[in-house]
Parts: structure tokens; sequence; C-alpha cells
């Protein structure tokens, strides 16, 4: 099972995408007696096996299977922790070679198909938005800053251990058919590389080409199509990249490919059976439990500005963790002292006004992220608007 899920929505369950099979991967399914289904937020794959858990029909090491991610509900772009800037030229690539192994309490394991969020290091310019991990918990840049070390309150905010995608898991998707962009030189060298499975290195060099040209040049066309569809090493004049090499996935504009290979040994948390070559599903305290594997997506962080052309806020009155600064007394606007989280489950903040309309102060609206133009961005921070008639 692959599971979707995302710190926005209250119940933790993110149903903004469509999981489908590539074709390769939908015949394959077919042939090991294999079926998957889309339940909520969970890719469900079952295959058919005897009555101790060993498959009919065993996949063979070599198979890989691959599912694309559908982005339905472009919501999903305003509430994410997403640099949506990286979009124009990468997209999200998620496997189970990953071995993001999370141990949340003693039997409570969690098996991520994103890359391990890295540990935190002085020398690193941390932006808002960025992750780094210290001492096992995971921490959020909310201010730029270089070698302010987590926990410290006025840059970082805990993410406990929950581990995102970030742009780590992000590459560049190519057609078969592609131009690689280089810097202006007369010879070009192009070496790709594939997976190692002995290794799970890229190391394996399956195109090796040089170009020669009379003047500078920056870009080359290669064609790559005698390739199967993957993720790959490019090695452009040195230069290294990770690029995932797919027609149907650079023309259906997909969001994410998950690849699940199957030449794991048996046994290893992150293969698809046990040490008996058994699947694992197994019955605990009365309940299947099977072998589950997590994407999950961080909400994004914002400074709320509230407006108020009418300049009848007199002050925002907030839980401990924020407060509120107006530009003047009266305001026409006020901004939060922190980026607060957007969630589906409203913040409760009160609204004092000059001139009161009942002896309850009403309360302050959450901004409405369906709303065009609610998210701007200035610098690295972003601002969520929210106008008041008051």
């Amino acid at each position: 099972m692959v599971e979707l899920l995302h710190d926005f929505y209250k119940n933790g369950q993110c149903t903004d995408f469509r999981i489908v099979p590539s074709a390769e991967t939908a015949l394959l399914l077919r042939n090991c007696k294999a079926i998957h289904k889309m339940i909520g937020n969970k890719l469900v794959v079952l295959i058919k096996t005897d009555t101790g858990g060993k498959p009919f029909i065993q996949p063979a090491t070599t198979d890989k299977f691959t599912f694309y991610l559908e982005l339905m509900k472009p919501l999903f772009i305003t509430v994410s922790n997403i640099d949506e800037t990286l979009l124009a030229t990468k997209r999200f690539y998620f496997s189970n070679l990953s071995a993001n192994k999370v141990v949340v309490t003693p039997g409570n394991e969690l098996f991520y198909l994103s890359q391990p969020i890295t540990p935190f290091a002085a020398a690193t310019n941390y932006k808002p938005g960025e992750f780094s991990t210290q001492a096992g918990t995971v921490y959020e840049s909310i201010k730029t800053s270089t070698g302010v070390t987590p926990p410290d309150a006025a840059n970082w905010i805990s993410r406990n251990k929950n581990q995102y995608a970030t742009k780590n898991d992000m590459l560049q998707f190519i057609p078969a058919v592609h131009t690689f962009s280089v810097a202006p030189a007369t010879s070009v060298q192009v070496h790709l590389f594939a997976l190692n499975t002995a290794t799970n290195v890229f190391d394996v060099n399956v195109y090796e080409k040089a170009f020669h040209y009379k003047e500078n040049v920056n870009a080359v066309q290669v064609d790559l199509s005698h390739l199967p569809k993957a993720k790959y090493k490019a090695v452009i004049n040195g230069v290294v990249q990770f690029v995932y090499i797919s027609n149907e996935a650079v023309y259906n504009n997909l969001f994410a490919v998950v690849e699940l290979f199957n030449h794991l040994p048996n046994g290893n948390d992150f293969s698809f059976f046990d040490a008996g070559g058994l699947v694992k599903d197994k019955i605990v305290a009365g309940k299947n439990v099977w072998l589950n594997f997590s994407v999950r997506f961080a909400n994004r962080f914002a400074f709320w500005k509230y407006i108020s052309s009418r300049k009848g806020i007199q002050a925002i009155d907030s839980n401990p963790a924020y407060s509120f600064a107006g530009n003047g007394n009266p305001a026409d606007y006020f901004v939060s002292n922190l980026p607060v989280p957007l969630q589906e489950t409203p913040h409760d903040f009160k609204l004092t006004l000059f001139q009161p309309i009942s002896s309850e102060p009403p309360p302050a609206p959450n901004p409405d992220v369906h709303a065009s133009g609610m998210l701007t961005k200035a610098g690295n921070d972003y601002y969520c608007n929210i106008y008041l008639n008051y």
C-alpha cells in the first residue's frame, strides 16, 4: 500500500491525487495475477497467493512497478510547502530504495518513499520552508539563517519526526529525445548511468557520446529512445544531474513518479516479501497489517496579513504562540510575528474593535485558501492576505 499524507487536512489524508500504473506496470500486474485500486488517499495492490501467503506467480527480481501521481486538485499547490518555481522544470520522484525508516514509537514504524531529510549543517544557508534534522527531530526553517542550530524558536519550528517530500526528491523529467543545456563549449561529453541493482548506485554506463562543434554551443540534443523509462544519472561535461526519462510522464505533465523495485532481499524493510518469501500481510490484534509505504507533504507556513481599509481594528488577540503587529494606530494592516501554518482546522484569533459591535469580540477569519491572490511571496517569505470589513 502507498499512502499519501498531508498536514493541511484535519484527518491527515491527502486525496488530491490519482495514482495510476504505467502501461508496463499495468501489464506486469496482470501477468502476476495482481490488481490495484485507489481507495481515498491510498493505492492498494493485491496479489493472488496460496493459503500460506506465497504468490502463485512470483514477480522477478528484475521487475519494477511504476506508478504516476496525477494532480486532481490545484489547491494542493497553495497549501503545500512546495517551491512552485521548481515545478517549472522538475517533478517528484519517490522510491522504496530511499530506505527512509522512522520509528515513531516502539512497534510503530513508518516506511517513507521520500529521501531522508538531511541533518542540520552549520555552514548551510537555510531559507524559509527548508528542513533539517537535529537529535532525531525534524525542523522547518521559518527565517533565512546560517549557523543557527535548531530548536531556536525564532528560526525553526519543530515538525516532530515526520519525514516530508522536499526539493531533494525532485528531478527533471525529460522526453526520450532531449536537449541538455551546457556551459558554452565546442566539445560536449554526455554520459548516462543506470541503477546498479547490486549496489543501488547509479554507475552502470548505458550511454556515452562526444559532440564536437566549430563554435561554442550552449545546448546539445541527445536521442535516448533506446533506453527504458527510468531514473538515470546524467553527466554532461562533468556536471551531474539526475533525470527521469519518460515521454509518458513528460507529455502528460505528471506530478510525481513512484518506482517500487523487487530486487531488495526478502526480509528487508522496504522489500515486498518477508524473510520466508511470503507477502507481508498478517493479522495483528485481529486486524490485517500490510506493507505500507508513505509519502507525506508538509503544509505551508505563511505570515498572516490582516488588511483593514477602514482602520477600525484596535488589536488582534491571539494564542500565546502568535501576536499581530499593526503599522500604526489606527492601523490599516496587521501582520503575524511568526509564519502561521495553513490548516483545515481553523485557528482561533479575535478582533478587538475601536467601536465594538457586540459583547463578544468577532473572530478573525482564517485565509480563504480558494481565493485568487490570497497567497503572495515577498523575497523568501509567503504572506496570506486577509481582507476585513472593519
